[in-house]
């Protein structure tokens, strides 16, 4: 029943909706099919689904494996506020669900209490002279990876009886409830998100690359998702690596 609501709310808002068992990964995927609308893609279980930086996501049955394509709404140079409301959406799920208050780890992870419940992707894609944008996120519901330097957690740690296709129900009618946001309400969607940073307004260590790290105080977020690292000497824009504390 759970996921005839689901098609049916995709289907009253233009999307496809499609669910396999199993894919290699939902990003990859959910690019084969000839889609003449905007599609979402559902998948039980990912063989090789990835993070950033092409990190490896275990991704066992039962949890939230989706990718969302959709044709590009908004000035392609502001494309992180489609990141930053999707994981506002997300992150809303899961707080009225499990009665908690989820924090964002920049640039992509979503925590309950220090431990990792969540992870969020996005990518331009352009096909046929159209621009569309394909966000693809995963949501420990049963069970999450036992990592050795990452604390991790579930939904039913919290809240017992929560499946994929009722989280993803929950999660799909909020938003497209507050869609109209990614358009006319970007201030918002950035605040939205920034009250979740967590360490923002401290001193953080970043990871560039395996050798190379930078400190200093994160001062705020510009609306392109990068950092503005301030330290002695000066104020600089961050886009892309890894707090490590």
């Amino acid at each position: 029943m759970t996921f005839e609501k689901i098609n049916f709310l995709l289907e009253k808002n233009n999307y496809d909706f499609y669910f396999l068992e199993s894919v290699d990964s939902t990003m990859s995927e959910i690019k084969k099919y000839n889609f003449k609308r905007n599609i979402c893609l559902m998948a039980n279980q990912q063989t090789k689904g990835f993070g950033r930086r092409g990190a490896v996501w275990e991704s066992p049955k039962g949890n939230v494996y989706i990718s969302i394509l959709f044709k590009n709404i908004i000035d392609i140079q502001n494309h992180f506020l489609n990141n930053a409301y999707t994981t506002n959406m997300i992150c809303d799920a899961i707080d009225s669900i499990c009665k908690v208050r989820t924090e964002i780890k920049w640039p992509n992870d979503i925590l309950i209490k220090n431990k990792k419940i969540s992870g969020i992707i996005s990518e331009i894609y352009n096909i046929n002279n159209n621009t569309f944008i394909n966000t693809g996120f995963g949501v420990n519901i049963i069970s999450s990876p036992n990592l050795d330097n990452y604390l991790t957690t579930n939904i039913n740690e919290y809240k017992k009886g929560i499946n994929n296709f009722s989280f993803v129900l929950i999660l799909m009618e909020n938003y497209f409830k507050n869609f109209y946001m990614l358009s006319e309400n970007s201030k918002m969607i950035l605040e939205n998100y920034k009250s979740r940073l967590k360490y923002l307004g401290t001193h953080i260590k970043l990871q560039i690359n395996d050798n190379f790290f930078k400190e200093g105080i994160f001062e705020d977020l510009n609306s392109d998702g990068s950092i503005i690292l301030k330290s002695k000497s000066n104020s600089e824009n961050i886009y892309n690596a890894r707090i490590v504390r």
